[in-house]
C-alpha cells in the first residue's frame, strides 16, 4: 500500500488559469496542476536550485523532479499540438494570507491586515485564494 502524499505547497497561484490556444476548432485541454505551475514557476522563471525548491515545497529532491518532468511534458505537449492549458487541482496547500479579488482578477496579499484590493480599491468581492484552490478539488 502507498504511502499517503504530502501537500505540496504552493506560495503564489497563478494570475490566470490558463491558456488558450490560438486554434479555435479544437476541443482538447491539457490539464497542469498547481505544484506543477509552481515547480516550473520557481526552476526556470525563477532560476532557483531543485534542492531549494523542494524545501520551498515540502517535498523531496527526487518528487520535486517527477513534478518538474510531468510539467515540462504537458507544456511541450500543449505547444506541439496547439492544445488549451488550464492549471487547476494537485494536491497543494497554499500559503493562507493570499486572496482573489473576482472585480479585477487580480491575486494579493496582506501587508497590514486590512482587505482591500491593491488594484480596484474595493472591499467586496474578495475571497481567500487557498479556500477557493480547496473548493476546487473537491
Amino acid at each position: 500500500m502507498p504511502r499517503r502524499q504530502r501537500k505540496r505547497k504552493v506560495f503564489l497561484p497563478p494570475y490566470q488559469r490558463g491558456w488558450n490556444s490560438n486554434n479555435a476548432s479544437t476541443q482538447e485541454t491539457i490539464y497542469l496542476n498547481y505544484d506543477e505551475y509552481e515547480a516550473i514557476k520557481l526552476l526556470d522563471y525563477e532560476n532557483m536550485k531543485q534542492e531549494e525548491v523542494a524545501k520551498l515545497m515540502d517535498v523531496s529532491r527526487p518528487t520535486l523532479t517527477r513534478i518538474y518532468e510531468s510539467a515540462r511534458r504537458k507544456m511541450a505537449n500543449a505547444l506541439v499540438k496547439n492544445t488549451h492549458i488550464e492549471i487547476s487541482g494537485g494536491n497543494v496547500e497554499v500559503h493562507e494570507s493570499w486572496y482573489y479579488c473576482h472585480s479585477c482578477h487580480v491575486n494579493f496579499n496582506l501587508y497590514d491586515g486590512t482587505v482591500f484590493c491593491p488594484l480596484c480599491k474595493k472591499t467586496d468581492n474578495i475571497s481567500k485564494r487557498a479556500e477557493q484552490i480547496k473548493n476546487e478539488n473537491q
